[in-house]
């Protein structure tokens, strides 16, 4: 009995270590979108929706640019391109979508064009569990770099909840669980005067029912995300702002 209790016991800490090691460490996008951050020579980006601008331009057209970012294998976190395709449509805007693990790239990326370009644009960071965590580090890295972020949006991020007074404002949109790895937790701010932060408990919402790999592609939290950036934008594209 001791021998095959032991077996059992080995086994079941072998398929969780590897369960564990598949969805944190993994560098694997099942997606088949690429980085749209790193450079030509390296690898051709894909996975990037370019500002449309049509003969009479659209009332809609703001300044701005959105940079989604997926969680795990990137099988879960489609929102992501659902959000991206919906801001570029809707505002003519040059929007991004990439894996979590390129979070220096688009930092890279973003750091270099803010400091190439003579009229800064409000920047818009989003992301999706794994994707959310590197957002706030992504966040950070500009922030040491003395780039201002507009917003950040995170979904369920899981850790690195501690946003940096660069981001003038944050929608964390979570769902608390039992498992860690897979629990939404809620954002703090560095310093609470220069950053406004709404932590959104989806339970505390009626008629919603979604999961960790279901939250992002929910309609009324998708509304939500495209309302706060609607603001955003708004604010971002008034005179003086």
């Amino acid at each position: 009995m001791n021998y095959f209790g032991n077996l059992q016991i080995r086994f079941f800490k072998s398929f969780l270590l590897l369960l564990i090691v598949s969805s944190l460490t993994a560098c694997v996008d099942l997606t088949g979108a690429r980085n749209t951050y790193i450079k030509k020579e390296e690898q051709p980006a894909i996975s990037h929706v370019p500002n449309k601008k049509s003969k009479t331009q659209n009332m809609s057209s703001k300044k701005g640019e959105v940079h989604t970012m997926l969680g795990g294998l990137g099988i879960f976190s489609k929102g992501m391109y659902t959000l991206r395709d919906k801001v570029s449509e809707k505002y003519h805007i040059t929007a991004h979508s990439t894996m979590w693990y390129n979070a220096g790239a688009v930092s890279r990326y973003i750091i270099d064009h803010y400091y190439k370009e003579k009229d800064h644009k409000p920047i818009i960071l989003v992301g999706h569990s794994l994707g959310a965590n590197e957002q706030i580090k992504v966040a950070r890295n500009l922030n040491a770099a003395g780039v201002p972020v507009a917003l950040l949006v995170t979904v369920d991020a899981v850790s690195q909840t501690i946003v940096p007074p660069n981001v003038k404002q944050a929608l964390n949109v979570y769902k608390p669980g039992f498992v860690p790895m897979f629990s939404g937790l809620k954002l703090r701010a560095v310093d609470p005067q220069l950053t406004k932060i709404d932590n959104v408990n989806v339970d505390s919402i009626k008629g919603i029912k979604v999961n960790h790999f279901t939250i992002d592609k929910d309609e009324i939290l998708q509304a939500m995300i495209m309302d706060k950036v609607d603001k955003v934008l708004v604010d971002g594209n008034k005179k003086g702002a």
